[in-house]
């Protein structure tokens, strides 16, 4: 899912156009900038700064009260988002609000309204570029303790060129590993899911030599190592967001004489 800010006005460019494709790799969280109101022992808030998303690599905060969840990012370079995957805010009804400061904390102020996430689903927050000391998320009481695996922060990459056609949405391409139960006379038993994930391509053409080299490339080089939260349509469609990693090791290619590049994108990502 992807929140947009109130404050936020998208253009007609390709970067920023509503439905341009939206790659969230940069990750300004680490173990020593993020802090949280409480935690539980056996989930510490430094949980947050891997992209782990195992049951036990988690925050969770120590009850249902309100929570705080902050990152002193302390950059002057504009940062536009704030992600979570593996989190449980919606099941448990925790309201969101993302606030920034550019006071080390003195003074917040919002970023992103106040919402109530449908579900437990990768979600994106997406607001105006700028620079901030600290950036974090105001959770309201829940039913549950709130729970988040992954933190994101930092500058989204806004692809050239949109996608149209031949694109599986990640919520769509569903993988799992099935055992089926048959008994000695062939009876159906049932089936059993051992595993389930998402998996999606991507073909992306008619990429200017230069927007290649200076944004895509320092992306799939990342993208070796780091896992990044994935937005196909965001304006169209803001609830098909992923958080996935690359399964293919992509390699542009020369597509045309005037020197536009193409390249395919392998990826599989968590299940909701």
């Amino acid at each position: 899912m992807i929140i947009i800010s109130n404050a936020l006005v998208l253009g007609a460019t390709p970067e920023t156009h509503p439905n341009a494709p939206l790659i969230g790799y940069q990750n300004l969280v680490t173990p020593g900038n993020v802090t949280s109101d409480t935690a539980d022992a056996d989930y510490p808030v430094t949980n947050l700064a891997n992209p782990i998303t195992a049951p036990g690599a988690r925050w969770q905060a120590a009850d249902t009260t309100a929570q705080t969840v902050s990152v002193n990012v302390a950059t002057v370079e504009p940062i536009d988002y704030i992600a979570i995957a593996r989190h449980n805010l919606g099941s448990a009804a925790i309201s969101v609000t993302v606030e920034g400061s550019t006071n080390d904390g003195a003074d917040w102020f919002e970023l992103v309204q106040e919402v109530l996430l449908a579900n437990d689903a990768p979600a994106l927050f997406r607001f105006e570029p700028q620079a901030l000391t600290d950036i974090r998320l105001s959770l309201g009481e829940g039913a549950a303790p709130a729970e988040i695996a992954v933190l994101y922060t930092g500058l989204l990459l806004a692809l050239q060129r949109r996608i149209y056609v031949g694109h599986t949405p990640m919520p769509f391409g569903r993988s799992a590993k099935i055992v089926n139960g048959r008994s000695e006379g062939g009876d159906f038993l049932g089936r059993i899911i051992t595993s389930e994930q998402r998996a999606t391509s991507v073909d992306i053409k008619n990429l200017t030599p230069s927007w290649y080299r200076a944004f895509m490339d320092p992306f799939i080089e990342a993208s070796k190592e780091t896992p990044f939260f994935f937005a196909w349509r965001p304006g169209d469609y803001p609830d098909e967001t992923g958080f996935a990693w690359m399964t293919n090791e992509p390699q542009p290619q020369n597509s045309r004489r005037n020197g536009m590049m193409q390249i395919e994108l392998q990826m599989t990502g968590i299940a909701p």
